[in-house]
């Protein structure tokens, strides 16, 4: 049995103390939280689809990680729990008239729209006018505003969606293809980057696309978690305005066998890029992710999408490190690697939200207590462990 396997038999609450994330949840100077959802166990559950799915196809799985994918952004930035204001300290959580709401202001330019937000000075602390201006507003009004500037902003829905029965899983079936394919990744940040990462760990070629004009921000203000998920790939750099550069694009992507990208459909329209026709030229697979899905035009990140879907700790406080970006990856590169290898080409969508809100349960019965110097969860029956992030080493696992 391979370590994958044994890690599945964990219970959602060991997978959350184990992941790294949990230890990211609650405020700076209160113990860690529980979730109300399961998300170290769907982490591994997508995980395990991937394994099943690559094995079927004879490829080695044994360098596929496990749940403490949640907490590896964290364990290499040297982040901490914040409560109400994300690890990684771009998103915060504050309160309208009505309801909670998440926002996110990590660009430059999200700064600068905030007097436009807020209808006039952002004064010396523009989160402090985002914070009094909320207050006088509905969740749905914020949320709306935001969406017209381009800022990523969620209402955050406590309600737990209805669960569905029980699926059998699917029949085995012979895969139509063995090789392990060619990736191509448009995407930046963290979903769509792990997603290629994992495929890559199976012994797919991925070839990392970067425009010269807008290059993953990721490299420099996380450029070690950087390395971990680009560590083996190729890199491509082109110029999107230039001819030459949309040229080459188009013919990498008629190439590839799975393309991943996480752009809104109208950006790579004004490239004339369309994934239909692309998918329909080529027999491929396209992984179209978004944060609320392709027919929304709202931009979303890991906080405050996962937030805005419910997944968070008491008070409310973030859960994890943008949480919903890993728990994306690890559901997109499973969903792509079953299109692939059973031949379905056409567009994958995955959205962030609705993978969250998929991993949404009712808190766990449990109580978290004091472990000498550090914190376990007291389920009744024992004393479970809660774990610090924790990363890989590039050069062990690619």
């Amino acid at each position: 049995m391979s370590d994958l396997d044994l890690l599945a038999e964990r219970t959602p609450v060991e997978s959350w103390a184990y992941s790294g994330a949990m230890a990211l949840t609650g405020t700076a100077d209160g113990p860690p939280q529980l979730v109300a959802g399961e998300p170290g166990h769907a982490v591994l559950s997508a995980l395990r689809r991937l394994a099943g799915t690559a094995t079927a196809m004879g490829l080695d799985t044994t360098a596929l990680p496990d749940e403490r994918l949640l907490g590896e952004r964290a364990a290499v930035m040297g982040l901490a729990r914040r409560g109400r204001i994300s690890a990684g300290g771009a998103s915060r959580l504050l309160e309208a008239a009505d309801g909670t709401v998440a926002l996110t202001l990590s660009r430059p330019d999200d700064l600068t729209s905030v007097p436009a937000l807020v209808g006039g000075e952002a004064g010396d602390d523009p989160w402090q006018s985002v914070t009094d201006w909320c207050r006088s507003r509905t969740a749905t009004e914020v949320v709306e505003r935001a969406r017209l500037l381009g800022l990523a902003a969620g209402a955050v829905d406590h309600t737990l969606p209805q669960r569905q029965p029980e699926q059998p899983e699917p029949a085995a079936h012979p895969p139509a293809r063995a090789a392990a394919p060619l990736v191509v990744d448009l995407s930046s940040l963290w979903a769509g980057p792990l997603c290629a990462h994992l495929l890559g760990l199976l012994g797919a070629r991925v070839i990392d696309v970067e425009s010269t004009r807008r290059p993953d921000p990721s490299r420099d203000f996380a450029p070690e978690f950087h390395r971990l998920l680009r560590n083996g790939a190729q890199r491509c750099t082109l110029d999107f305005a230039e001819a030459d550069g949309r040229s080459r694009l188009r013919d990498l992507l008629l190439h590839a066998d799975i393309v991943i990208e996480a752009s809104r459909p109208r950006a790579l329209a004004q490239l004339g890029i369309d994934a239909d026709a692309i998918t329909s030229a080529s027999g491929g697979t396209w992984v179209s992710i978004t944060a609320y899905g392709r027919e929304h035009n709202r931009i979303g990140y890991g906080d405050d999408v996962a937030a805005a879907a419910g997944l968070l700790g008491g008070g409310p406080v973030f859960a994890g490190d943008a949480i919903a970006d890993p728990l994306t990856g690890c559901h997109a590169a499973a969903a792509a690697l079953d299109a692939w290898s059973c031949g379905r080409s056409g567009v994958v969508e995955v959205s962030m939200y609705d993978v969250v809100r998929s991993t949404r349960t009712e808190l766990a019965n449990a109580v978290v207590v004091r472990d000498g110097d550090g914190w376990a969860v007291d389920d009744g029956d024992r004393l479970i462990p809660v774990a610090p992030p924790a990363a890989r080493q590039a050069s062990r696992w690619c």
